[in-house]
């Protein structure tokens, strides 16, 4: 398989508060659902020769898990595990930790499982790849990221690519920033410290990655 995309998603969160926010998402389930499907089709139509992994923690309706089923390769939805410890980590106060504890589970289940990629896509959920994301520029042997705002401390977690092999060192990385995590750490600042950390020679960073979406807090549209 040359191209793995993951996408992370939560369809129903908490009316609780994030650390930075009182208000987690202005957007309805039933519009998150639907994001979520855009995100699925315009990942489907622009990566060629690729598996979809889409990790979810909602409770969903059987049509919308059969939905969702038919439409990626891989599913793991964390509400359906029942494990109360791993459901209670989505919806703390840290958004890094819902997002880092999504990402370690998708990237231990390939890894356990011995599946292989030359190239591993990350995507939020509700985000789409639009009209400025052109596959070749991704089509090498570098991990590809975004600074933003030419802050190269504040990297795009929105979307980004990873060699194989940086994957799995991405994986070893986020299970030692459990103390981040607790403390709320930015999680666009922990995956900067982590792509730093990376041979210079290895990696590549892009000024615009193609990819636009809604920010859930505050409905503010983005684009990069």
């Amino acid at each position: 398989m040359k191209n793995l995309t993951l996408i992370t998603s939560v369809i129903d969160p908490p009316n609780t508060p994030l650390s930075y926010t009182a208000t987690r998402s202005v957007f309805t389930r039933e519009q998150r659902f639907e994001q979520l499907k855009n995100t699925i089709i315009t990942v489907r139509q622009n990566i060629p020769d690729n598996r979809i992994f889409l990790v979810e923690c909602s409770q969903l309706t059987d049509a919308e898990r059969e939905l969702l089923i038919n439409n990626v390769h891989y599913f793991l939805n964390i509400y359906e595990t029942q494990n109360q410890a791993l459901i209670k980590r989505m919806f703390t106060p840290s958004k890094a930790m819902g997002e880092g504890t999504m990402t370690i589970l998708a990237l231990q289940q390939l890894a356990d499982n011995n599946i292989k990629y030359d190239n591993l896509f990350k995507i939020s959920g509700r985000y789409w790849l639009n009209k400025n994301f052109f596959y070749d520029i991704f089509d090498n042997s570098y991990s590809c990221t975004c600074p933003n705002d030419d802050d190269k401390n504040n990297m795009l977690a929105s979307l980004y690519k990873l060699t194989y092999t940086h994957s799995l060192a991405w994986l070893e990385y986020l299970k030692k920033c459990e103390y981040r995590f607790a403390r709320c750490a930015s999680y666009e600042a922990i995956f900067a410290a982590f792509v730093n950390s990376l041979d210079i020679r290895q990696r590549y960073y892009l000024h615009r990655m193609g990819v636009s979406g809604y920010i859930s807090v505050s409905g503010t549209y983005v684009e990069k």
